[in-house]
């Protein structure tokens, strides 16, 4: 079995003779980082905006977005309109569901003290996904069970269930992570293979009691879209990402306690259940919000932090905000690929996600694999 733990990193099980650049696990100074992420985000954004039906140029762009409709002629009215009504609201929601995922997968990481474990391969994602799709499939029902004045609040709910279920997922699999000593152990695999497969046949259950509209939207859930992108949504992610950054340095100094061990932590004077459960909460919060939004979206929890942890080293202080930027680069880079690798089709983004993370997941597999065989 392969065992691989953020312990593995810290120096003292290093092998000796290592200088002290490896020891702190850093390779590349933070502000290089952030000034690379932030460029690649900079550049996305201006290709994100000119390329679709209509092509625009960049002076075309830099014009609609700087001055008002009253500003432009007739012909650049529509240009305006495409611009603040459909490409801008999609790139915005791309990058705040990447940096949502990303940072939930950092933390998740963080908890289990593996950097091979994503919410989606551990069934949290797919648990807000479950939860979902039962409020789209069931929620005339449900309805009729509470007051008029909830009825026009599906929206809400529906996060709510999300938040739920991805919550639900998380505390379970932390249980399942206690019992076993707190690390990736062979039964949290399984754990997170059996509640994969629970939620792959309840929703082909959900989807058998689905009418034509419901089944559209589980398929939506299944697959992720970027296209049902909105100000109001983009506002709500928006204001939940920033609750969860305000508690990043607290989160910091917790998930690198946790790395050596709770019992070690707990003797630092760290209050371990507070950190566990304000971790599960928060990174549930974030998975399931964006889950709501745009569907499932695979192993973007995964990609992003397993790289800049090889770049900037395991510490969370620089590790989780760097995952904000890297996150928001990742998928808005993918759903750029969605829009025009098919065109005038539109893939599902969840295809391009799992397509590229299937692929680093197993690379990630083998390179752990040669790690523990070198260390034998």
């Amino acid at each position: 079995m392969i065992v691989s733990s953020l312990e593995t990193s810290s120096p003292e099980t290093k092998p000796k003779g290592e200088d002290k650049k490896k020891k702190t696990g850093r390779k590349v100074p933070a502000i290089l980082v952030y000034a690379v992420l932030v460029a690649g985000i900079f550049g996305i954004g201006i290709l994100s905006l000119k390329f679709g039906s209509i092509q625009l140029s960049t002076g075309e762009i830099l014009k609609v977005l700087l001055l008002g409709q009253d500003s432009l002629s007739e012909l650049e009215v529509p240009h305006s309109i495409l611009v603040w009504n459909l490409r801008l609201p999609r790139l915005v929601l791309s990058m705040l569901v990447g940096a949502s995922l990303a940072s939930a997968g950092v933390c998740i990481q963080g908890l289990f003290r593996n950097p091979l474990v994503e919410p989606g391969f551990i069934g949290v994602s797919p648990g807000a996904a479950l939860a979902a799709s039962t409020w789209i499939v069931f929620s005339e029902k449900i309805l009729t069970f509470f007051p008029a004045e909830l009825r026009g609040k599906e929206s809400f709910l529906l996060q709510l269930c999300a938040f739920g279920g991805a919550l639900s997922v998380s505390f379970f699999l932390h249980i399942v992570s206690k019992r076993e000593g707190g690390g990736f152990s062979l039964v949290l695999v399984l754990a997170g293979i059996a509640v994969n497969a629970t939620v792959v046949s309840l929703l082909g259950f959900l989807s058998y009691l689905a009418d034509d509209t419901q089944l559209r939207n589980l398929t939506f859930w299944s697959l992720g879209s970027m296209a049902v992108a909105s100000w109001h949504k983009i506002y709500l992610l928006g204001a939940v990402l920033l609750v969860v950054t305000f508690f990043f340095p607290v989160l910091a100094r917790g998930l690198d306690a946790l790395a050596l061990g709770e019992a070690e932590a707990f003797h630092t004077g760290f209050k371990v259940r507070r950190i566990r459960n304000l971790t599960i909460v928060l990174a549930s919060l974030l998975v399931g919000v964006s889950i709501s939004i745009c569907g499932n979206i695979a192993f973007v929890g995964l990609i992003v932090p397993h790289i800049l942890r090889m770049v900037l080293g395991p510490g969370h202080r620089t590790l989780l905000p760097a995952s904000l930027f890297g996150g928001a680069l990742l998928l808005a880079i993918a759903d750029l690929t969605a829009r025009t690798i098919a065109f005038p089709s539109e893939l599902p983004i969840g295809i391009i996600a799992a397509g590229i993370g299937g692929p680093f997941f197993l690379f990630l597999i083998l390179q752990a694999k040669r790690r523990e065989g070198e260390f034998r």
